[in-house]
């Protein structure tokens, strides 16, 4: 995209012009929109743009690929943009995407014209040959001849004071009235005193009047209250044809034309003055206002802008007169008085100052310097110079005099002439200071005038007083040539100079503002106030833009204006802010003469300047600072909804943020300052428009810039974004309270655990020892020992090589009750062999009574585990309780049931006497494997067997 930009300097107007180029193609704007942000919007045939002063920014559809005309802009309450197209649909601005809206009923066919949001929050729209139509209860309803619409082709919509609907058409000017569910339109026509049928726009003005543009006879003025209709003088006759748009402001009516261009009308006058960029500029599609008053209008692709509703240009005089002017005056009519060689000129306003009339001043010369010019209570024409003191002229008959009647300005040289209601002031060299006070017979200048000199004042002697200035509480201030400012307050003089602060003791103008504070220009040190006794100073670092100041002086809002040679300064004094008029709004080569600045009756500010004269009117509810905008934020350079999107996560932690200060009437003079509070706490300087923060660590943010005209940031407009990235997870106080709990439970149960297992593997030993014990105390019992040495003797008698195998078995048994007593488990065939040791010492005393059977495989034997002695506990608690003989053969049985059980089962021989029983070692075993096992040892006796199944062990 290209945007052609070109600057002139015309007689009477400072205007920039920029083309619109998109893709080597010109783009032709239809109309112009200016938001609540500040920021302008073009609707062209090639969609919405935006525009801030340098450059457009296409706005796409959230289908890219949609192309469509643009014909109206419209801003509702709710700061929505709604946008009509020459297709007749509508689209909303969504996130800075266009979204064509969808409506049950459908909408035109035709053109949209116009929109308008009514008391209701109701959205109309006009259309170029349906008539009107309007949302209600998300409904589309419409006005056309139906309902009485006296035309359909609808250009213009307004809302009156009472909500009723003005709508603009080719028969005349329509009333939309909504009576509960009732349309009503009454019709505005020329049996009403509208000039002519066509009315082609609509402007409100105060009270519920309105202006009213028209095809051919100029516009008028419609009140509606009384339905009466106004012709102002200056569409008497009217020759610039249609009008498209017009544009009431503070001091001007603007109105675009199709074959005459741009036209601007004082407010104070009835005359029309054309304000064209270019001869081209015939047809002028749509103006708009921005914030700071300067004037934007729309020919084909060029946007042009105009400050002539602020700064205009009164070429009055050639160059080589302005050499001979260092004093202006405006009277009370606005005419234009100026001092020149051997006397001074009026010009006269009612004709735009084309008629001037030279008043020749006897004793003047070419080499004789006005210095001031002064218009008093009763209009006289007061003339200081530098030499032959002070003349006062009667303005309606030329008449004049020298005031002759104070002896100290005879051939006085004055410097500065200055007056407030009924008093004048003299100030000038070799301590000149005069006081008049003028009554009514001064109305006549032949009339004597009272006066006071103060040519004795106390410090000051008989140097230079550059100004004499009398306050609203009737203090007069003197300002002096290197002796400071003094005061005479209640008849005392009070001096203040370096010893009170001022660091420049030079001081050349005195002002007072609209509450009583005092101000005045010093030689190099800038400016001060003073307010209770105390003295404020504005020098460059608090944004004077040069400190070579010629004087101040107040506009009509009462802010404090700075004239350097090279343009102003306007300084707010209750904010301090201070914004600026130079050369970029037309103002250079200022004449340095403190009489070259004045005010006229508007409180306008009229500078002398090689060009002509400078009429500088301050607007009232306009911004003359930078409106700091964040355009869009980037993700990761991917465009977020900065509206709704605060949360991030630790990885999307990319930022970049476009932003711009928004002052159209010099945007390469704005700079910026940005901080990201949660990254850098100090503000940073810049003139970039787009800052990137990489890696940004999980936290809060909040990003800040604020845009300036200068160097200083006090009270500037700031602009913010607040948002948050989160923790991961793992970081959050949640997560990290739930793993300290989850920490402090494992440890808990860890702990738990452990003492249970310590409890266990103490239970454990105790049980083992209590098993080895019972072990031990069954086999080393008398009964077994003697039993088993009976056997032992009958054997040796019998059989002595049995008898050394049947030691061995013996010994081999004790040696295995010693080594498993520290042992848990061991596998099952270790224990069988255990079992059939133990056996073998049982047989050879009971024989073939006594059986044991295994029927458990090899393999299983040695993948499966059992704790230690639990089968020859079980067998000897077999053989304990049980007849074993001939006649009842006791049999021992072990049957892997599966591999978690072992069944260990015999059969019952019922003793005739059974001996007493302690069940030590059921119990001992029962015990072991509730600390070894999940699963219990169970134990059964049906009358025919007796059964203990025995849950296998894994090694531990």
């Amino acid at each position: 995209m290209l945007n052609f930009f070109q600057k002139n300097y015309a007689q009477n107007k400072i205007q920039a012009s920029f083309s619109l180029i998109d893709n080597n193609q010109a783009v032709k704007i239809n109309t112009l929109y200016k938001a609540k942000d500040g920021y302008i919007f073009a609707g062209t045939t090639n969609g919405l743009y935006t525009f801030d002063g340098v450059k457009f920014e296409k706005i796409n559809f959230v289908n890219s690929t949609i192309k469509d005309t643009v014909t109206a802009i419209f801003e509702d309450v709710d700061l929505t943009i709604w946008v009509g197209f020459k297709n007749g649909k509508i689209a909303t601005l969504i996130h800075n995407k266009l979204q064509y809206l969808t409506i049950e009923e459908g909408f035109s066919k035709v053109p949209i014209t116009a929109f308008l949001q009514d008391k209701q929050k109701n959205i109309w729209f006009a259309t170029n040959g349906e008539g009107v139509y309007f949302f209600k209860n998300k409904h589309l309803y419409l006005f056309n001849e139906t309902e009485g619409l006296s035309d359909t082709y609808v250009h213009a919509l307004a809302l009156a004071k009472n909500g009723d609907v003005l709508a603009a058409t080719d028969q005349g000017l329509n009333i939309c009235k909504l009576v509960g569910n009732k349309k009503i339109v009454e019709v505005i026509g020329q049996k009403n005193g509208l000039p002519d049928y066509y009315i082609t726009t609509i402007a409100p003005l105060q009270n519920n009047t309105f202006l009213l543009g028209t095809q051919e006879k100029g516009y008028c003025i419609f009140d509606c209250n009384t339905k009466l209709i106004t012709i102002p003088n200056a569409s008497t006759n009217w020759k610039y044809g249609q009008i498209n748009t017009l544009l009431p402001t503070q001091n001007n009516l603007w109105i675009s034309t199709q074959e005459n261009g741009l036209l601007k009308k004082s407010a104070i006058t009835e005359i029309i003055a054309q304000e064209n960029f270019s001869k081209d500029e015939k047809n002028i599609n749509a103006i708009v206002q921005d914030d700071e008053g300067n004037i934007w209008s729309t020919c084909a692709n060029k946007l042009s802008v105009s400050n002539a509703n602020k700064i205009q240009l009164l070429p009055l005089y050639s160059n080589e007169m302005y050499e001979t002017i260092h004093a202006i005056v405006s009277d009370n009519k606005n005419n234009i008085w100026t001092g020149t060689d051997g006397g001074i000129i009026k010009y006269t306003a009612n004709d735009e100052y084309k008629t001037k009339q030279f008043y020749k001043i006897a004793g003047l010369t070419k080499s004789t310097d006005i210095t001031g010019l002064y218009q008093d209570a009763y209009t006289n024409i007061w003339i200081t110079t530098m030499g032959e003191g002070v003349f006062v002229l009667n303005p309606f008959n030329g008449a004049y005099r020298n005031i002759n009647e104070n002896v100290l300005l005879k051939n006085a040289s004055i410097l500065s002439v200055t007056g407030t209601d009924n008093t004048v002031c003299i100030g000038g060299l070799e301590g000149v200071a005069t006081i008049f006070e003028l009554t009514e017979k001064n109305k006549n200048i032949s009339e004597k005038y009272s006066f006071i000199n103060y040519n004795n004042i106390p410090n000051i002697g008989n140097n230079y007083i550059h100004i004499v200035y009398k306050d609203k509480q009737g203090r007069v201030w003197f300002g002096t040539d290197g002796k400071g400012i003094t005061v005479l307050q209640n008849d005392k003089f009070i001096t203040y100079n370096k010893k009170n602060g001022l660091e420049d003791e030079h001081i050349y103008s005195i002002v007072e503002d609209k509450k009583g504070r005092i101000w005045f220009n010093t030689k190099d040190a800038g400016i001060y106030s003073f307010e209770n006794k105390k003295f404020k100073n504005y020098s460059l670092q608090d944004g004077i833009s040069n400190l070579k100041i010629n004087k101040l002086i107040t506009d009509k809002f009462g802010n404090i204006v700075i004239v350097n040679e090279t343009g102003v300064d306007i300084l707010n004094p209750e904010t301090g802010y201070i914004s600026y008029q130079n050369s970029a709004q037309g103002i250079n080569n200022i004449n340095t003469g403190i009489g070259s600045v004045v005010n006229n009756k508007e409180g306008d500010v009229l500078l002398t300047t090689q060009q002509g004269i400078i009429v500088y009117s301050a607007l009232n509810r306009t911004s003359q600072q930078p409106k700091t905008i964040i355009n869009s934020i980037q993700l990761f350079l991917q465009t977020i909804d900065k509206d709704s999107s605060t949360f991030f996560k630790y990885y999307e932690n990319g930022f970049t943020f476009n932003f711009t200060g928004l002052y159209y009437s010099n945007p390469s003079s704005v700079n910026y300052q940005y901080k990201l509070e949660g990254f850098n706490a100090n503000w940073i300087t810049t003139k970039d428009q787009r800052i990137y923060f990489p890696n940004l660590r999980p936290g809060k943010y909040n990003f800040k810039v604020r845009s300036a005209l200068s160097n200083v940031f006090e009270n500037a407009s700031e602009a913010n974004y607040s948002f948050t990235i989160t923790l991961p997870f793992w970081k959050r106080y949640w997560f990290i309270a739930l793993c300290t709990l989850l920490g402090a439970a494992i440890l808990y149960w860890y702990i738990k655990l452990r003492e249970a297992h310590v409890k266990k593997l103490q239970k454990l030993e105790n049980e083992k020892i209590q098993f080895q014990f019972e072990v031990l105390r069954n086999q080393v019992n008398p009964h077994f020992l003697f039993n088993s040495f009976n056997t032992l003797i009958s054997t040796i008698e019998d059989d002595p090589k049995v008898a050394v195998d049947y030691v061995e078995h013996l010994s081999n048994f004790f040696r295995n009750i010693v080594n498993y007593r520290d042992v848990d488990v061991i596998t099952l065939k270790e224990e069988v062999k255990l079992l059939q040791t133990f056996y073998y010492l049982q047989h050879k005393r009971y024989g073939d009574s006594l059986k044991l059977k295994i029927n458990i495989a090899e393999a299983d034997q040695d993948a499966i585990y059992i704790a230690p002695l639990t089968l020859q506990l079980l067998l000897e608690n077999a053989i304990k309780h049980n007849a074993v003989s001939k006649e009842a053969i006791l049999l021992v049985e072990l049957i892997l049931e599966d591999k978690n059980n072992l069944l260990v089962r015999n059969n019952i021989n019922s003793k005739i006497s059974n001996e007493i029983s302690t069940g030590m070692g059921l119990q001992n075993i029962t015990q072991r494997y509730k600390i070894l096992s999940k699963q219990a040892v169970k134990i059964h006796n049906d009358g025919k067997y007796f059964s203990v199944i025995i849950p296998t062990l894994k090694n531990l």
